[in-house]
């Protein structure tokens, strides 16, 4: 039977630690090779997983200096033997059955990555991210890149799947990036000849340590702009014509909403100013690609000014009077 690898990086989480690796160990798919990375965590993860390894033999522990969760992943998948990985985020865990779901899915359907959907665990609620149908989706890697961009079926999620090893042969994380596996996961997609998707809850997000950090927006955020771009340049170089308009928008909608987000959360580095500069830079270019009418719209203010686009979102009135004047000078030129 084949082997699935699964890459636990491991920091700050004493609290959670044998919540994930029980949920692991008690699979009802029973060959795997479990890799706890501990990334020079301060706190007792280290010992933890040094105990977990004492009680079961499909343990393996790597200790190393504290890198990131990219670089944690990346020396997991360096010394990974299994024929398919798995990646599971040490303060979540996994119903019983989801590798046994994952592997019989890629047997049946002859596919490189498997996937199922999550739930979310909140302090007050549990929300699932899907209707849970049961349903299965499958699809060549242009198809799930389409998903990708909808957030349909195929997501850029890391820990929601099984992979064939020889997806990452040429694929590794980000270090020292935000939204990492956005910069990756369109990688994999592309490297895979048939993927499937089950429409099934079996990874449990915790998201109770987070409720504070996601409540607020930092710098860093402005990876997601870097991964986007990267995909869309992918798209170019691989000459997938067919994602190349939808990625254009997308990549337009994350970026106009992360400047504003800057101006909210009072973020004004120099990081910022490059991305106005190098946004207004392409303007003349950006006009010409058949983007969202909103988009060229407020493209068209932030070359303007920054301050313009920002008056523009945040307040109805003075975006009608913009809209009205530009209607009055130029015509019907946006919506």
């Amino acid at each position: 039977m084949a082997v699935i690898s699964v890459i636990v990086p491991v920091y700050k989480v004493e609290k959670f630690l044998d919540r994930c690796i029980n949920s692991i160990i008690q699979q009802t798919f029973t060959n795997l090779e479990i890799i706890l990375v501990d990334d020079g965590s301060p706190d007792r993860s280290g010992e933890i997983c040094d105990e977990w390894k004492m009680k079961d033999k499909r343990i393996r522990v790597i200790h190393k200096e504290n890198g990131g969760l990219s670089d944690a992943r990346n020396k997991g998948l360096d010394v990974a033997t299994g024929d398919y990985v798995a990646f599971i985020d040490s303060d979540d865990w996994i119903d019983p059955d989801m590798f046994q779901l994952l592997y019989d899915a890629t047997q049946k359907y002859q596919a490189d990555i498997a996937e199922c959907s999550w739930r979310c665990i909140y302090s007050d609620r549990i929300e699932e991210e899907t209707d849970n149908t049961g349903e299965y989706i499958v699809g060549d890697n242009v198809f799930a890149l389409h998903g990708e961009i909808q957030w349909k079926y195929f997501k850029p999620i890391a820990c929601n799947k099984i992979y064939d090893k020889k997806i990452f042969e040429n694929i590794r994380f980000p270090v020292g990036k935000l939204h990492e596996d956005e910069f990756t996961t369109h990688l994999a997609f592309y490297n895979a000849r048939k993927l499937v998707y089950i429409d099934v809850s079996k990874y449990n997000y915790d998201r109770t340590r987070e409720e504070s950090i996601t409540a607020s927006f930092r710098e860093k955020n402005l990876d997601v702009i870097d991964a986007l771009q990267s995909r869309l340049d992918f798209f170019y170089e691989k000459g997938i014509v067919e994602l190349q308009t939808e990625m254009e928008n997308m990549y337009f909608c994350v970026l106009l909403d992360r400047l504003y987000k800057c101006y909210l959360y009072g973020i004004k580095t120099d990081r910022v100013r490059k991305i106005i500069y190098d946004t207004n830079e392409k303007y003349f270019l950006n006009m010409e690609l058949p983007l969202n009418p909103n988009y060229k719209y407020e493209l068209s203010m932030l070359k303007i000014s920054y301050n313009v686009f920002i008056l523009c979102r945040k307040y109805k009135w003075f975006n009608k009077l913009v809209r009205k004047m530009r209607f009055i000078m130029y015509g019907n030129v946006c919506n």
